[in-house]
């Protein structure tokens, strides 16, 4: 049976403009849900000094609660090598971050859409990166999974990679290595893709899944089973793979706060029991 988890990015950019809530405060949301498995975005950490980092760890302990992924964002496809560089430093600084905290693995991206880069540079150096960051990560235990992605909430520019066609080839470069799948069942609709190809394309390599929904071609999340994400079909399909690890509710819609965040979860156990359980 795949394990829930939450990934509360509704409350990114209160926390980073107000506050509040705070980890702590957010880590009690949790097992008020009843979920006993996390997801943080890289920016809601306040520091990443090992004091701090302590004090997190020590925190999630107190709540029961497990980290299953530290979602980042970085740009392997700048056109500025130097900054590339910088990029490739910072994830290892967040590996790192995420062995302390007890996570099984880092969220990746391709990087930003820069208007300059062509298709064949920007893949040839986000695959170069992406492998080095692997060799980083893979003997201190840490996974990647890199995101069929579309945007980060902290991006100006969408995904290089929110073709599809072009995730799928940065992919088929990296079958193989120890770089992972986190696979996104709604973004495709950005694009007005179906989802369930992208998934059968990449289906051996998917240990991290992040289900939400959406309206076709609208960024904007929604509760889940509110949108055209064809969710029975996709949790379908992993139920047929035998997927068993984390399904995390990106919970990024905001028109409908906890109560919206509660009904999602309900929706979730109810597919995860009908499909798991045949």
């Amino acid at each position: 049976m795949p394990r829930i988890g939450w990934s509360p990015v509704r409350l990114l950019a209160p926390m980073l403009s107000e506050g509040k809530p705070t980890l702590s405060e957010l880590f009690a949301m949790a097992k008020d849900l009843g979920v006993d498995t996390i997801e943080l975005h890289h920016a809601m950490l306040p520091a990443y000094d090992r004091r701090t980092l302590d004090e997190v760890a020590n925190s999630l302990y107190r709540y029961g609660l497990r980290l299953s992924m530290l979602t980042c964002a970085p740009d392997f496809t700048h056109p500025d090598p130097d900054e590339r560089e910088n990029q490739l430093d910072d994830m290892k600084t967040k590996v790192v971050v995420a062995w302390v905290l007890g996570a099984e693995g880092v969220r990746v991206t391709v990087g930003c859409a820069h208007e300059e880069v062509s298709r064949e540079q920007g893949i040839n150096w986000a695959v170069e990166m992406l492998l080095r960051l692997a060799e980083f990560a893979h003997p201190r235990g840490i996974k990647l999974g890199l995101e069929n992605h579309y945007k980060d909430r902290l991006w100006e520019l969408p995904d290089f990679a929110f073709d599809p066609d072009v995730f799928l080839e940065v992919a088929d470069r990296l079958k193989g290595t120890p770089v992972g799948i986190n696979f996104d069942c709604a973004n495709p609709l950005m694009v007005n893709r179906d989802p369930i190809p992208i998934l059968r394309a990449v289906a051996d390599r998917v240990w991290h899944v992040h289900v939400s929904d959406r309206k076709a071609g609208e960024y904007a999340h929604r509760v889940l089973g509110d949108g055209d994400v064809p969710l029975e079909a996709v949790f379908s399909e992993l139920a047929k793979l035998g997927f068993n690890g984390v399904i995390s509710l990106e919970d990024g819609q905001a028109y409908a706060g906890d109560d919206g965040t509660r009904r999602s979860l309900a929706f979730l156990r109810e597919q995860i029991s009908r499909h798991w359980n045949r």
